[in-house]
C-alpha cells in the first residue's frame, strides 16, 4: 500500500515540476542533462546546523550564560544555520491587526536571530496566523529589514511556495517550507479566474484516516447506521466495506492481520506537485537545498510507543512516532532534488534517517521555549508544570539536539548531533533557553535518538557526548 501511495505521487508530481522545469530550459538552444541540473555543488566541507522550533520573546544573543554561549559558537561555525520561527514578530506599540495574539516576539528578535547565526528560517506553521494575516505580513517584515531569508510564507501562493536563497562563501542555498499543521485562514489560495486568491502559508494538505482492525470495524458500522446524517448537510458520506465516513472523520478497515488502530494520511496531489515544482526549481537555481515542514501528525493511535526515556509518547505534541505521509513528502522531495529534510511539529525529537545520501530529520524538537513569558495563559501553565509531582518525568519538550550536516563532493559525509537542554528548572526569565547539555542528559538525549532511528536503519554512534551518523 505505502510503495504504491510513493509510485502514484512520484509520477503525478514529477510530471507537472517536468513540465514547468525542465521543458522551460529546453526552449532555449539546447537542453542540459537534468541529473546535472539537480546535483549537488556546494563545495567540499560544506556544513548546514539545522534545529527545531525558534520560540523566543526576547532577544537573548549577548546572554552570558556559557552554556547557551556554546551553542551560539556551535551555530556560527557553521556555513548555514536554519530552523523553523515558530512564533510571530510584533510592535505592540503600533500593531493594528485583527488577530488576537499568541507567540509573538519584539521587534528586536528579528535582528537578534542574525546575530545568533541563523541564515534563513521557515515560516509556515500552526502558529502563524496569530496576529491574523496581517501579524503574518509584520513578521517578514521585520525578518526582511534584518536581513534574515525566511520561506514558506509570502504575500501571494507562489511567493508562499517559492524556493528563497541564502549566499555564502561555499555555495547558494535554498530553503522551500510547508506546514501540514497550519491554520486554515492563513492557508495561501493561488488566483481563480478573476478572483485574486491570497498570500499566506505554504499548506501540504492531508487527509487523516482512522485505521481500524477487524474487531472495531463492526462499532464502527454500527455507529454509522445509527447515524445515517452524521457526516453533516444531510449527506452520508463515503460508505464501502472497508471504508467508512461519519461524524465529520474517515474510518479504513486496517489490513488483515494488524491487531492496534493507528492513523494513515493521504497527500493532497495538487499541494505535493506544486511543492515538488518548487524544491525542483529551486535546486534548478541553487547549490544546495533544503525542505522544511511542521507537521504534528503521528502514526500511533494509541501511544504505544515505547523506549528509553519516551515517557511521553502518549501525548498529542510529543509522540515520536512518524506519520506514513511523513516518510513519502521526505522521500519525494529528496527524489526531486533536494539535499536534506528538516521536520518540527511534534516538539519532542523523533527519529533520523539517510535515504539516497541524504538526511532527513523526522522531528528536531525545539530550540527555544519561550511561550511560557508571552502570555498568561502560558505562565500560569508553567508554573503549575514547575512545582508538579516529585518524580514527575523529565519533560521531553526541553531535550533537543542541533544537527550539523556536512557534505563533500556532493555527498553527506557526517551528520554531527550536539544535545541541548532549554533546561526548565530555573526562574521563568531563564526558562527556554537552549543550553549544551549536562553529560548525563547529553546521555540521555542520544540513547533515545539511538532507539527512534534504529528501525529506520540508521545508526548513531555517541562520542564524547556527541552522536555521530557517518553513512
Amino acid at each position: 500500500m505505502r510503495l504504491f501511495r510513493v509510485a502514484v505521487v512520484l509520477g503525478v508530481a514529477s510530471g507537472a515540476v517536468l513540465s514547468t522545469g525542465v521543458s522551460a530550459y529546453a526552449m532555449g538552444a539546447q537542453q542540459f542533462p537534468l541529473e546535472l541540473e539537480l546535483a549537488t555543488t556546494v563545495q567540499d566541507g560544506f556544513t548546514i546546523a539545522v534545529v527545531g522550533d525558534i520560540i523566543i520573546a526576547n532577544p537573548q544573543s549577548m546572554n552570558p550564560d556559557p552554556g547557551f554561549q556554546a551553542v551560539l559558537r556551535i551555530l556560527r561555525a557553521a556555513d548555514v544555520v536554519t530552523g523553523n520561527y515558530e512564533g510571530n514578530i510584533i510592535d505592540g506599540r503600533s500593531f493594528a491587526g485583527s488577530g488576537p495574539g499568541g507567540f509573538a516576539g519584539t521587534p528586536a528578535v528579528a535582528a537578534d536571530i542574525k546575530a545568533m547565526g541563523f541564515d534563513i528560517v521557515a515560516r509556515s506553521n500552526n502558529h502563524a496566523g496569530e496576529y491574523g494575516y496581517e501579524g503574518l505580513l509584520e513578521t517578514n517584515r521585520w525578518l526582511d529589514e534584518a536581513g534574515v531569508v525566511y520561506a514558506g510564507s509570502g504575500e501571494n501562493y507562489w511567493s508562499a511556495r517559492a524556493a528563497r536563497f541564502v549566499d555564502t562563501r561555499m555555495g547558494r542555498v535554498g530553503m522551500v517550507a510547508t506546514a501540514s499543521s497550519f491554520p486554515s485562514t492563513m492557508m495561501a489560495t493561488p488566483a481563480r479566474g478573476e478572483w485574486p486568491g491570497r498570500g499566506g502559508a505554504s499548506a501540504l494538505r492531508t487527509t487523516r484516516y482512522f485505521m481500524s482492525p477487524s474487531y472495531l470495524w463492526s462499532s464502527v458500522e454500527n455507529i454509522r447506521r445509527a447515524f445515517p446524517n452524521g457526516t453533516g448537510f444531510y449527506a452520508r458520506g463515503t460508505n464501502t466495506p472497508n471504508q467508512i465516513q461519519i461524524l465529520g472523520e474517515q474510518f479504513r478497515r486496517a489490513p488483515i492481520g494488524v491487531s492496534d488502530p493507528y492513523y494513515s494520511f493521504d497527500i493532497n496531489q495538487g499541494d505535493l506537485a506544486d511543492i515538488l515544482r518548487s524544491v525542483r526549481e529551486g535546486k534548478m537555481r541553487s547549490d544546495f537545498i533544503t525542505v522544511a515542514i511542521h507537521a504534528h501528525q503521528f502514526h500511533d493511535a494509541k501511544g504505544g510507543y515505547r523506549g528509553p526515556g519516551i515517557p511521553e509518547a502518549e501525548h498529542l505534541d510529543t509522540n515520536p512516532s512518524i506519520a506514513d505521509f511523513l516518510e513519502v513528502f521526505a522521500k519525494a522531495v529528496i527524489d526531486g532534488g533536494a539535499d536534506l529534510f528538516q521536520g518540527t511539529g511534534v516538539h519532542a525529537l523523533r527519529g533520523i534517517e539517510i535515504y539516497n545520501d541524504r538526511p532527513i530529520f523526522y522531528g528536531l524538537g525545539e530550540f527555544f521555549r519561550q511561550m511560557d513569558i508571552i502570555g498568561l495563559s502560558g505562565m500560569r501553565q508553567q508554573l503549575a508544570r514547575s512545582v508538579g509531582p516529585p518524580g514527575a518525568p523529565f519533560p521531553v519538550k526541553y531535550e533537543s539536539i542541533i544537527a550539523v550536516s556536512e557534505f563533500a563532493d556532493g555527498k553527506l559525509t557526517e551528520v554531527r548531533l550536539h544535545p541541548i537542554e532549554l533546561t526548565d528548572n530555573v526562574r521563568m526569565a531563564q526558562r527556554g533557553l537552549p543550553r549544551l547539555a549536562s553529560a548525563e542528559a547529553a546521555q540521555r538525549i542520544l540513547t533515545r535518538l539511538q532507539e527512534l532511528s534504529r528501525p529506520l536503519g540508521t545508526t548513531i554512534v555517541i562520542e564524547d557526548g556527541i552522536g555521530f551518523i557517518r553513512p
